[in-house]
Parts: C-alpha cells; sequence; structure tokens
C-alpha cells in the first residue's frame, strides 16, 4: 500500500513538473526590470509568449528547454523573438550564481525607433547583433562583475533627433559597436577607429552614455570648444533597474 502511495506522488509531481503551465515563469521576472510576458501559452519548458519592455510590445517570444544546459551546472532555454521588422534567436541561461544571455539577428530601424522616440531620436537602417554574449551576477550591485562580447553594427544613415528645443539631422556612417569586456560598449564608424559613443551599465542600476566630439559633428550639431574628435563632451545617465 505505501508503495502504491509513494509510486503514485512521484507519478503525479512527474506530470505536475512536465506540464507546468507557461504562466508560471511570470512569477520570477523581477518587476523592477520592465521585462513582462502577457498572453503565456503552451508550458514552462515550452511556450510562447508575448513580450514586453519597458511597457512596449517586443513581439513574441518562443522558448524550448534545453537539457544539456544541467551540464553546465544551469537551467537553459532556446529562445527566439519575432516581430514585424525583426527577427532575434539565442540561449538565456540562470546559472547558480549569475544569469547568461547569448543572442544574434537582425532589427530594422522602425522596431528601434519605438524605444527611441522618448528620447526624440529616429534612426533608418537595421541593426545586426552578432554573437553577443551577457553574463550578470545575480549580486551585481556589489560586485560589478558582469561581462559582455561580441558585435553591433548599424548600416548607417540619416538621424534625427530633438535637442534645447530645436530639431536637427545628420547622416552617419555605418557604424560598429564592441561589447565587452565588462558591461560595456564602444562604437566606431565602421572604417575608421575614433570613437564615437562610449555606454556602461553600472551597478546602481544605471546606463551612462558618453558622446565624443565626432559623433556631434557627424550629427550636425558641433560641441563647442577645441576638443579632440575622440574626447567625451556629453555624458548621461539613466535608470535601467
Amino acid at each position: 500500500m505505501l508503495r502504491t502511495v509513494v509510486v503514485g506522488l512521484l507519478l503525479f509531481l512527474g506530470f505536475a513538473v512536465a506540464f507546468a503551465p507557461a504562466a508560471l515563469i511570470r512569477t520570477v521576472l523581477p518587476a523592477e526590470v520592465g521585462v513582462d510576458l502577457l498572453e503565456p501559452s503552451g508550458t514552462l519548458w515550452n511556450g510562447v509568449a508575448r513580450l514586453y519592455l519597458g511597457g512596449q510590445d517586443a513581439g513574441l517570444v518562443d522558448w524550448r528547454f534545453r537539457p544539456v544546459a544541467i551540464l553546465q551546472g544551469r537551467l537553459g532555454y532556446a529562445v527566439e523573438l519575432s516581430g514585424p521588422g525583426h527577427t532575434l534567436s539565442g540561449n538565456v541561461a540562470a546559472g547558480l550564481g549569475a544569469g547568461r544571455l547569448e543572442i544574434r539577428g537582425s532589427v530594422a530601424a522602425a522596431v528601434v525607433n519605438r524605444w527611441l522616440s522618448v528620447y526624440d531620436i529616429a534612426i533608418t537602417g537595421a541593426i545586426t547583433l552578432d554573437g553577443v554574449e551577457l553574463t550578470v551576477p545575480y549580486d551585481f550591485a556589489s560586485t560589478a562583475a558582469g561581462s559582455a562580447s561580441g558585435d553591433v553594427t548599424w548600416e548607417g544613415g540619416p538621424v534625427r533627433y530633438r535637442l534645447a528645443g530645436r530639431d536637427y539631422a545628420g547622416a552617419l556612417p555605418p557604424l560598429a559597436g564592441h561589447l565587452g569586456p565588462a558591461l560595456e560598449a564602444v562604437v566606431f564608424p565602421q572604417d575608421g577607429q575614433t570613437p564615437l559613443l562610449k555606454a556602461a551599465i553600472l551597478p546602481n542600476g544605471f546606463a551612462k552614455v558618453g558622446i565624443t566630439m565626432l559623433l556631434t559633428q557627424l550629427a550636425g550639431n558641433p560641441w563647442p570648444g577645441s576638443h579632440q574628435d575622440h574626447e567625451v563632451v556629453l555624458e548621461v545617465e539613466e535608470q535601467l533597474f
């Protein structure tokens, strides 16, 4: 009798885990990072939902459990994010001390502009992510030990933006952003070596972006003064989480 009960409980737990509803994944998403999954369907191991980032609809995300990640001490999924103008795919994993993201694909300017509109910025052309990998420790705020690698390229084109109540326009060449080794990136012209933009995620949850003299010139609004092209002339910070 006891053996029958034990076997029954094990079977029940096995089915409960195997068919855990996809909606459960929402319970592990920290509210402060601005990520949400709506209309989830399927299971915790293989499902689909509509992804919202910062209140913006980012498209449909499809996830599939990767048993091989367990051999690396992680709980991992293969993911694909798709929508009008963008297709991204890669892997996400949660380990004992850090979360990891690997992503590749392309995003059209119209998609990016939905997030840039709050800064009164609009671009043209597509953005491509190649071999982008991010590792963020759960105690990042105290250790600042995250890492990044990979490249993000943009094919260039006209740029419009608003600054101090005035509208500006310029044309930028194709750009290449190189990530790492920490949670940081430097952007260069694809055919040049002078940095245009420097960005980093800080342990306090803020993102810091520095703009160089050369970028202000290319954007049609040269910064006053006799700064060198590579010097950062404008720096801003905004809270991410």
